[in-house]
């Protein structure tokens, strides 16, 4: 089964759900919305067909502008054909994701890293312990308005380092104490 055929059995059997089916550079993305997930993912995963039964990687995008969002990207592959497809959803913050460790328990990770770097949650997760950062850590540092922290630094000849929160627009400082 090719990646087209795979996305037009999506598309049947939960139609609507699909956004919009993205080509670039021969690697397919297809944007989904996210109250259809987790029956997409099933869907997909079905074997023998469409068959994307490995899920490689689970990541994230943080954007500001238009509007501060996440899209959070889930990379699969049919391990018959080795054919890739990736399925995005746009998540606003502060509003949480389903998981989908039943489908994949590796998943687990994933999410556990996305909350830490992006802070999307999973609802229905057994554990939401961070897994990369320290368990006081406030924020989340992929965001594109995660506040940077400014060491003075002492250059030679003369030279003035820039300013983080002064060249990047939409970024706070952290004021050490």
């Amino acid at each position: 089964m090719t990646v087209h055929s795979g996305i037009e059995v999506l598309k049947a059997r939960l139609p609507g759900a699909v956004i919009e089916v993205s080509e670039f550079h021969d690697e397919v993305t297809v944007t989904i919305a996210k109250e259809s997930l987790v029956e997409a993912l099933r869907i997909l995963k079905q074997s023998p067909s469409p068959g994307y039964q490995n899920l490689v990687d689970l990541t994230g995008v943080d954007y500001i502008e238009p509007e501060m969002v996440t899209k959070v990207v889930y990379l699969l592959q049919n391990p018959e054909t080795l054919e890739r497809l990736r399925l995005a959803v746009m998540v606003d913050r502060h509003e949480k994701l389903m998981t989908i460790t039943s489908l994949w328990r590796g998943a687990d990770w994933y999410e556990r890293e996305l909350f830490d770097l992006f802070g999307v949650e999973f609802e229905g997760r057994a554990s939401t312990e961070r897994i990369l950062m320290p368990d006081d850590w406030y924020g989340h540092p992929l965001r594109k308005d995660y506040a940077l922290t400014e060491e003075s630094v002492e250059f030679k000849h003369g030279v003035k380092p820039k300013v983080p929160s002064e060249i990047i627009p939409n970024v706070k400082r952290i004021q050490k104490s």
